[in-house]
């Protein structure tokens, strides 16, 4: 009776750890979506301030060329340096920065 009373005790187990584990798999495969909509809407909101951040870079570069061509100063997108008109006697005269070079506008 004993060996009967163990084996009986033995497959309890073993049935209760096999709905253990199908319970756990299940959960695992929620935990799974879930984290991949929250991947996905991580992703969303990046491009989405990746844009912002572009339409931004647009706005400062000609509120920096509307400046320099109004007699004020800008700001260099590039290397933050200060953003001018340059007038030559010469050549066309150009809205540059006078730190790094870059050109943003030629008259």
């Amino acid at each position: 009776m004993d060996e009967t009373a163990e084996d009986s005790v033995e497959e309890e187990t073993e049935t209760t750890d096999e709905v253990a584990t199908d319970e756990d798999v299940v959960i695992d495969l929620e935990a799974a979506e879930e984290q991949e909509v929250a991947v996905e809407e991580l992703r969303e909101r990046v491009e989405e301030q990746r844009e912002q951040i572009e339409e931004l870079n647009d706005l400062l570069l000609d509120l920096s060329s509307r400046a320099a061509h109004s007699g004020g100063m800008g700001v260099c997108p590039d290397c933050h340096g200060p953003v001018t008109k340059i007038r030559r006697w010469v050549r066309t005269s150009t809205i540059e920065c006078t730190r790094c070079g870059r050109v943003f506008h030629e008259y």
